[in-house]
């Protein structure tokens, strides 16, 4: 297309008007904050943020040390098994990563934000519950006896020890790097990830196990068995699912300043405990046949679904509007400024641009689309 087409006109001169404009310069575009926000305003959120970044390193360190006491003598013992699980779980992380940052609309998370959550569900949250998860099965043992104790405790435990301190990992990111978790759709987001990291450490020491329970005898069949089943059957309805509801709850609470109205704080309840009953569904030793699994799999893939597309749906026309209050100020069409919202529009108006302008024209979309995550962060109780 020319310089001079009717789309060029229609948006002002030059071929970085047409959906991504050359912003004007002004405190807020230049700093990525309001003007009006002063440094020493901001100390105590940084000291928060420096004070969660030592928790949460702290933390992995200590969960770290947990999983290697756990599992460090069946590496040892079983090497070329270990190495066979960790190739195939590279691979499902890989997928799984990429999947789970592709969910996120308009662009995905940040990637040290996502790695971040990747690293608390391996590390912090595997090795921690696997501490928690052995004190409350002994009180269940103790409470209810051994065999009731021993079919119910893996649901009675985990739900309640492993969602909460899934879920607070998701926390402590949100109060370390606060422009990384908005609302309740960065919280869905987050929490997948965090979970994906829990589950795929638990496949890993779960496969492991399997070789001794069944004999030591044929080490690389036990592991592919055991990944078969919980990769391939219930990986899709899991942790990630399981922690993705957790982590909108939270994303409701981060996106009211941590200071919700009682109807925000009553569905981030809700959403908590729905995300533990799904984890309890899920352990308990009921449909345990091959398509009883299944079964359970599917309903809590799909109850994830059910939050997230609500969530998604929310946050999409939020960012629309927020797209078109941004692109008012630069003399942007409205709908040049709503095609941003989503990749293929941001697509197609790159294409309206001659190829040598299209690497300038993207820096410009994404301060744009920058700007205006940043004016969804209402004052405290603002929707989502």
């Amino acid at each position: 297309m020319n310089r001079a087409s009717p789309e060029r006109r229609s948006t002002g001169a030059g071929p970085e008007r047409a959906g991504v404009p050359r912003p004007r310069r002004s405190a807020r575009h230049a700093t990525g904050r309001d003007p009006g926000l002063r440094g020493p305003g901001r100390r105590p959120e940084v000291t928060a943020s420096l004070a969660a970044a030592a928790v949460f390193a702290l933390l992995c360190a200590a969960g770290t040390v947990s999983t290697a006491v756990r599992a460090g003598g069946l590496v040892r013992v079983f090497p070329v098994e270990a190495l066979l699980a960790a190739a195939v779980l590279a691979a499902v992380l890989a997928a799984g990563y990429w999947a789970l940052r592709r969910i996120r609309p308009v662009r995905p998370p940040g990637a040290a934000a996502a790695a971040a959550a990747l690293l608390w569900g391996a590390a912090a949250a595997t090795g921690l519950a696997l501490i928690a998860n052995a004190a409350l099965l002994s009180v269940w043992n103790s409470v209810l006896g051994v065999p009731a104790g021993t079919s119910w405790g893996p649901s009675l435990t985990a739900p309640v020890n492993e969602e909460l301190i899934k879920a607070a990992g998701v926390v402590i990111l949100a109060v370390a790097a606060p422009s990384a978790l908005r609302g309740p759709m960065d919280g869905f987001v987050l929490g997948a990830l965090a979970g994906l990291g829990f589950q795929l450490a638990e496949n890993a020491i779960y496969a492991l196990e399997t070789i001794v329970m069944q004999g030591a005898t044929a080490g690389g069949a036990s592991v592919l068995g055991s990944l078969a089943l919980r990769v391939g059957l219930t990986g899709a309805g899991s942790h990630w699912a399981m922690t993705a509801v957790a982590g909108t709850a939270v994303g409701l609470l981060a996106a009211a300043r941590w200071r919700p109205g009682p109807r925000r704080a009553w569905a981030a309840g809700l959403l908590m405990l729905f995300a533990m009953a799904l984890h309890a569904l899920f352990n308990a030793p009921v449909l345990v046949s091959l398509p009883g699994t299944a079964a359970k799999t599917a309903a809590v893939f799909t109850a994830a679904l059910l939050v997230y597309l609500p969530v998604r749906a929310a946050y999409r026309r939020r960012l629309r509007n927020a797209l078109e209050a941004e692109g008012q100020a630069v003399d942007l069409r409205r709908s040049d400024a709503r095609e941003l919202a989503t990749r293929h529009g941001r697509r197609n108006a790159l294409q309206r641009i001659p190829a040598p302008d299209r690497p300038a024209a993207a820096r410009r979309q994404l301060r744009l689309l920058k700007a205006a995550e940043r004016r969804l962060d209402g004052p405290p109780g603002a929707p989502e």
